[in-house]
């Protein structure tokens, strides 16, 4: 969800191992929302595109940019946090466009409130995000937003693209060769700063995002939640910016509209309420889950 620098629209990461203090966290007491079987013909489908980073290479793709960003990926040291999370997030990933795909959910430490993937079915979400939600229902949008980059192979896609056009690498044959492209693209990017905003300025990751709101809107709907719902998280989190940005807003949101890695909110909300002409949509309440209220409340004691 955030804007990463240069590996821009590569939205992060990882294959490593995680160890948990071992704890009493059950959640049994957990249930998911009923799943609806309303059919959805309009929800967007993965379509093919240019990709080297397929199979084992989506991978070694992960392995890759995890020693590049390693820093933001320090777990919560709470299982009941990790657990509540994951469970959430198989729910969604089995109404998802690929429903039979693997996937590990973990919640990280990092107090920027932000969602991340970078493809072979790793999903994160920050500790600051997870203090900022506030519903069951908004922790969905947001992990389904994240799935559906996965399930469209939008990080493996980005890199492709970018290792072409900064390097000319056109084929991977091994972890070691993957690793040493992303440096070779880094090292591309910091010599010429002024082709992250060229790509910036072409709108591949904005159209990335729009396609994965898509694809969230109707994730969550069939998993049982409110759809409204991320739209919720992106309309306060818009708020918090114009309350911090002040007089600068507007330039801001000029800015953001040029060379933004996202596209601006207020087209993002829109974009929820047309597709919810093609669905019947629920009340407008939100689910109630005490698992959730657990979480919220663990996540609170953490220390700073």
């Amino acid at each position: 969800m955030r804007m990463m620098p240069i590996l821009v629209a590569v939205l992060l990461l990882s294959t490593i191992t995680l160890a948990f203090p071992q704890q009493d966290s059950s959640l049994s007491s957990w249930t998911p929302p009923s799943a609806r079987k309303a059919k959805t013909p309009f929800a967007p489908k993965p379509l093919g595109g240019d990709n080297i980073f397929k199979g084992e290479a989506e991978k070694w793709l992960a392995d890759a940019i995890v020693k590049l960003e390693v820093g933001f990926l320090m777990p919560v040291n709470d299982k009941f946090v990790n657990d509540y999370v994951s469970q959430v997030g198989n729910h969604l990933a089995a109404h998802s466009v690929t429903p039979t795909r693997q996937h590990q959910f973990i919640a990280t430490n990092d107090l920027d409130p932000n969602a991340m993937t970078a493809g072979g079915g790793r999903i994160y979400i920050t500790r600051g995000m997870l203090e900022q939600i506030e519903s069951e229902d908004e922790l969905a949008g947001v992990i389904a937003h994240e799935i559906a980059h996965d399930a469209f192979g939008h990080a493996p896609r980005t890199v492709t693209r970018q290792l072409f056009w900064m390097t000319g690498i056109r084929q991977v044959k091994t972890a070691a060769e993957v690793e040493s492209a992303l440096t070779k693209l880094l090292a591309e990017y910091e010599e010429q700063p002024v082709a992250a905003f060229g790509e910036s300025f072409l709108g591949f990751a904005r159209f990335n995002e729009l396609e994965a709101d898509r694809a969230a809107f109707y994730n969550i709907y069939k998993a049982g939640y409110n759809p409204r719902a991320l739209a919720t998280v992106l309309k306060r989190m818009e708020r918090e910016i114009k309350k911090e940005m002040g007089k600068d807003y507007d330039w801001y949101q000029f800015i953001v509209l040029l060379f933004g890695s996202h596209p601006p909110t207020p087209q993002r909300s829109m974009a929820f309420s047309w597709e919810s002409n093609f669905v019947k949509m629920p009340p407008d309440v939100r689910y109630e889950s005490a698992a959730f209220n657990a979480m919220k409340a663990r996540v609170a004691k953490l220390p700073k």
